[in-house]
C-alpha cells in the first residue's frame, strides 16, 4: 500500500512550477484545496496529472468509478483513491 506522504509529495512534485506561477506556497495549501475548481489545473491538466500518477505509481484508476467521487479533483480525494486503489 502506498502512503499518503508518497503520493502527496508526487503531486506536489508534479505541481511545483504551477504553484510558482500562481504564487502559491506549498504551504498554503490543505487538504481540501481543490486542484480544479481553484483555476490551478484545467480539466485536461489534471487528467494529464492523473496518469502520470498511474505510470508512476503504477496503478489504473477506474476513471469512472473515481469521478463520481466529488472530492475526486482535491488533493486529499486523489490520495484516498491512490491509496486505495489496487497495485497492478
Amino acid at each position: 500500500m502506498i502512503k499518503d506522504k508518497e503520493i502527496s509529495e508526487y503531486i506536489f512534485f508534479k505541481l511545483k512550477e504551477k504553484l510558482e506561477q500562481f504564487g502559491i506556497d506549498k504551504s498554503e495549501i490543505k487538504n481540501d484545496f481543490d486542484l480544479v475548481q481553484s483555476g490551478l489545473l484545467d480539466s485536461m491538466s489534471f487528467v494529464d496529472l492523473v496518469t502520470e500518477m498511474e505510470k508512476y505509481f503504477n496503478i489504473e484508476i477506474d476513471f469512472e468509478e473515481a469521478f463520481d467521487e466529488s472530492k475526486l479533483t482535491k488533493i486529499n480525494g486523489l490520495i484516498e483513491i491512490f491509496k486505495n486503489a489496487p497495485n497492478e
